[in-house]
């Protein structure tokens, strides 16, 4: 007589259990919507209890947030590899900032734009996302120095529309009503052209 199979869990530390739950909760948006998701549900998927779902992130807000977070990371972290290897010009550092924006929110999907929109809806989390916005503008901001002067006020509100612009860009790219090229060739063009007069 054969032996039962037995179901194995993969024991992962606290850091990598949290990566698999995000990377699952990030499908299940691409797949379901937003709304669909649930702790319980990213649980199941993932195959875990829900008391381990909630450790990790508390209440579905928390997971949306987190989600958010490690998107504003994964471009953080392109982008400044490219930025500190490249000219310091205007030009330059928009064809870097821009190919980086595309491609993280391309490689998202229409996750991307569903995570925003439950975000924005969520009364909650909507500081969180004004905060996201402020750091991707930061990120703008920290980018062009090297050729931007100090202390002139009308950067950072001058980055927020650029990331506003750059979120609308990322919004049609993920929906299939603009090409990869298009989103970046454009984006490079509205930060050149915004940034371009702030050159002293």
């Amino acid at each position: 007589m054969s032996q039962p199979e037995t179901a194995h869990r993969t024991r992962l530390n606290r850091a990598d259990r949290r990566q698999q739950l995000l990377d699952v909760a990030r499908t299940l948006i691409e797949e379901q919507g937003a709304d669909a998701v649930t702790l319980a549900l990213v649980a199941e998927k993932a195959g875990v209890s829900k008391p381990v779902a909630y450790d990790h992130f508390e209440t579905r807000t928390g997971l949306l947030l987190a989600l958010l977070d490690d998107a504003d990371r994964h471009y953080e972290g392109i982008a400044r590899a490219r930025i500190a290897a490249a000219p310091e010009t205007v030009e330059a550092i928009s064809e870097i900032v821009a190919e980086a924006y595309i491609a993280c929110a391309l490689e998202a999907g229409p996750a991307a734009a569903a995570l925003t929109a439950a975000i924005e809806a969520n009364g909650a989390a909507r500081d969180v996302g004004r905060a996201s916005r402020d750091l991707h503008a930061k990120q703008f901001a920290e980018a062009f120095a090297p050729v931007l002067p100090e202390g002139d006020a009308r950067t950072h509100l001058i980055f927020i529309g650029l990331v506003a612009a750059a979120n609308t860009l990322c919004a049609e790219l993920t929906a299939g009503r603009i090409t990869e090229q298009a989103a970046t060739e454009t984006l490079t063009h509205l930060l050149t052209t915004s940034v371009a007069p702030l050159v002293p």
